[in-house]
This record gives structure tokens, sequence and C-alpha cells, in this order.
């Protein structure tokens, strides 16, 4: 059945309403009426916007399997699709799985209660059973992890005709977008294009026409790097491989899509000082949890600033101006080193940058925080000497305010690269702690300037 996708269908208010009117009245038949008319995605946005009994009762009212299968296969939420099978007997759970790729259905099959998932195992077909057990020995963020086995190869003896023959029989089951080409003992030779087959001589071997500059990923590469792979290189799959370059499986671009969204929406959760775990969360103990870590060393380091305040007492005494203009320091420092920190730490994350281009960030953000830094130091003293009349003070305002956001761009720019040399995550360098670190420096910076001018220049402030 051909399923027309329309704006009303996704994330369409009036279905959700009218189905959630219809599970109150317990209109299962009718749910299942109104679902079956939607494809498969809408179906599983829809799902996503229900609370999670009206989730339970509208999987349950689906008749269609296949239907079924698909619209949980949509969901991008592994922890929803595993708690609505929980709620269906083992047996068809296992039905439902087998007809969902085999990487999806690891995915949710580690997220199934232990008890359930051995029920759900032993009604699952062996060679889905064993497809799915080696996924997951695999880490789920990597090629391995997030790879589909069931893939189309071809022996490198084949003639032309005898591989078109294989592929008739096979795209009646499977969407067949490369041929890969692989010897007797599964080793990844090449791929051939459908286009090369069919203008090639039906007796040609297939090893001839082979293209063996293949691109292929190993099977314990990070799925962030496979990502950069497939858009550097504008694939619409790569062959995963293993140690021994054996063929083992592909990784589709809506894969790799569903690997950028996921890595994207990580990256911004650990730039604000929290987890993605937090989105799920229901329990506002658990919330603190994940942000409490970021935000305490953001208190311990704003309890530093109280201490430096402490320490130059004397000057603020002497200078009582000099307080007009703390907040515009720190507030300024701050927010130059978190723009530094974002524009870096998303370059690398898309990998902008290789090696040889960290030199060139380098002289960007050195440019960059020398330009800010000035343009700043200027209006921070054109400011002081319209407010506060005071041809010194403006001087100490002016050179704080370079010094402050020249360092805390440089910061901003520099951690990342650290962190990224060290093998960790730049997107841990959080707001909060890049923050914190630049409110610290900037009164440092401010009130040692006003001090040395106070004591040595004898100025008036």
């Amino acid at each position: 059945m051909v399923k027309t996708i329309s704006k009303e269908h996704v994330d369409n208010e009036v279905v959700i309403k009218t189905i959630r009117k219809l599970i109150r009245k317990e209109a299962k038949e009718n749910v299942n009426n109104l679902l079956s008319k939607l494809h498969p995605a809408d179906i599983a946005r829809i799902l996503l916007n229900l609370a999670p009994d009206e989730q339970i009762f509208s999987i349950k009212a689906l008749k269609d399997i296949q239907l079924k299968a698909e619209a949980i296969e949509y969901l991008d939420d592994y922890k929803v699709a595993a708690r609505l099978l929980e709620q269906i007997n083992p047996e068809e759970a296992a039905r439902i799985l087998e007809k969902i790729s085999p990487d999806k259905a690891a995915d949710i099959i580690d997220e199934l209660d232990e008890e359930f998932e051995e029920k759900v195992q032993q009604h699952l077909n062996p060679q889905f059973k064993e497809e799915i057990a080696k996924l997951l020995r695999y880490p789920e963020d990597s090629a391995g992890g997030i790879m589909n086995p069931d893939f189309f190869a071809i022996d490198k003896d084949m003639t032309i005709e005898e591989a078109l023959e294989e592929i008739r029989k096979a795209s009646k089951e499977k969407q067949i977008i490369y041929v890969y080409v692989v010897d007797k003992y599964g080793h990844l030779i090449g791929v051939v294009t459908l286009r090369a087959l069919i203008t090639a001589d039906k007796n040609e071997k297939i090893e001839n026409i082979a293209n063996t500059n293949i691109i292929s990923v190993r099977t314990n590469m990070d799925q962030e790097e496979v990502a950069k792979i497939v858009e550097k290189y504008d694939l619409l799959s790569v062959p995963v491989v293993d140690n021994k370059n054996r063929l083992v499986g592909v990784i589709t671009v809506d894969d790799i899509i569903d690997v950028i969204r996921e890595e994207t929406t990580e990256d911004i959760y650990k730039l604000i000082g929290t987890s993605q775990e937090e989105f799920e969360e229901t329990r506002v103990l658990n919330i603190i949890k994940y942000r409490a870590p970021w935000l305490i060393m953001s208190l311990i380091g704003e309890s530093i600033s109280g201490t430096v305040l402490k320490h130059f007492n004397g000057t603020l005494k002497t200078a009582i101006s000099l307080s007009f203009f703390m907040p515009l320091i720190m507030a300024l420092g701050g927010n130059t080193g978190q723009q530094s920190q974002t524009i870096v730490v998303r370059a690398l994350a898309l990998g902008k940058f290789d090696e040889s281009g960290i030199w060139k960030i380098i002289k960007i953000q050195i440019k960059t925080a020398i330009s800010i830094g000035g343009l700043f130091a200027i209006l921070g003293f054109v400011m002081a000497l319209v407010f506060q009349r005071n041809l010194p003070l403006a001087i100490v305002v002016g050179s704080s305010l370079f010094l402050s956001m020249f360092l805390s761009t440089i910061l901003g720019a520099f951690l990342p690269l650290g962190l990224k040399k060290l093998n960790v995550d730049p997107a841990v360098a959080a707001s909060p702690f890049i923050s914190a670190m630049n409110d610290i420096m900037g009164l440092l910076i401010y009130l040692s300037i006003a001090t040395f001018s106070i004591k040595f220049f004898g100025v008036k402030l």
C-alpha cells in the first residue's frame, strides 16, 4: 500500500488529540484504523508525543505487525521502543524485532529488561539471533555497533551474467545500493556499480571491472569518525571490515544521520554543563545529579573570585569607582571565551580541521582576540571617560578589557584543542567552567592594573 506523505501527517496536533479521545473511549479499532492510514515515521512521531500509557494502548491497537515494526524502528528513542515491546507478549515482540534492521534491533534489545529479553531470545530466528549477538559484542558507538550485517556481496570469480542473476534474486528482499566484491574467504576486494554491471560484457569476470580503490572502515572505529568519512566522500553507504579485512557489514546514510544528530545533541548538552540523559529524565534528583558537578565547579570558581576581591579590598576602598566597571569586565571576558570555545568545539566536531589545520585555528583566534579586544578596549575607554570623567580610570578599564578579552578568547580556543590532543572530548570544556575561569582572570587583570597604577603612579581612580 502506498502512503502519501503530506504536511498534516507530521506532528499533526489534530491526529494526536483524536487518538487521545479514542483512547479515553477505549476505541481500539478506531485507533488502528486511524494509525494504519499514516506513514510509519508519522506514527513514530505521534507515539513520542503521547503519554506512556497512551503509547502502549496505541501500539497494541495496531493490527498490522509489519506496520508496527516499521513504526518502532522509526522511533529515535530506543528506551521508548524497548518499553513498548515489553508490553507485548515475547513471541510477538520477537516477530516485530525480526522485521527491524539488525543494527536497530540490537540497540532495542540492549534496552530490554533482562528477564523479558531472555523470553524474547527464545522466540528469535537462530540466524537473526546470531546476527544480533555479533552486533552486541561491539561498543554501541563504534562502526561495528551501528552497522547492518545484512549486506549484498558477490564472489570475484563470478561472471557479469551470474552476478546480475544474483542481484535479481536478492533485490526482491533487500535494497541494493552498492555491489561489494569479495574473495572466497570474505575479504573485501572492491565495489561495482550497477551501471558498470549492466554495461559490461556478460562473460566478463566481476574481478576485472571492480573498483579496488574502495573506502572502508574498521569495526572499532568511533561512529563520529565514520560520519566524517561518509560526509567527506559523499557516500550512500560504507562497508565495515574486521581486522583481517573481511566484510562484516555496511553503514548506510540513514544510520549516519542518526549518528550526526546524536553526536550534535551530546555536544550541545556538554557545552552547557549537563548530560543528554537529562532530556529523558523525569526525576528532579537525577536532573540535579547531571547538572551539579559543573555548577559546583562554577561555585568554586566564583568563590575564588570572591577571594580575589577580598585580596584587593584596599584598592576598592581607595577607588570605589572601580566597582562600576567590574560586571562589564567579567561579562565581556566570559562571553568572548564562550564564543571562542563554541566555535572551536563545533569545528573540531565537524572535522573541519585536521592536525595540520590546528595552527590555522590558533592564528585565526589570535587575530580575532587582538581585534575584538582592541575594539572593546576603545569602547570601554570611552564609556569610562563619559560616565566617570576620569582619564586614568578610562585607561585602566580599556587596558583591562583588552587583556581580559584577549586572554579569554585564547583560553576558549586552546582549552578544547588541548583536550583534543589528550583524546578527551573537547565539548567537556563546558561553559560554566569557562565562565568561572574568565571571571577570575578578568578580576585579577582589572584589579591588578588598578592597584599597580595607584601604588606606582599615584593616580586617583
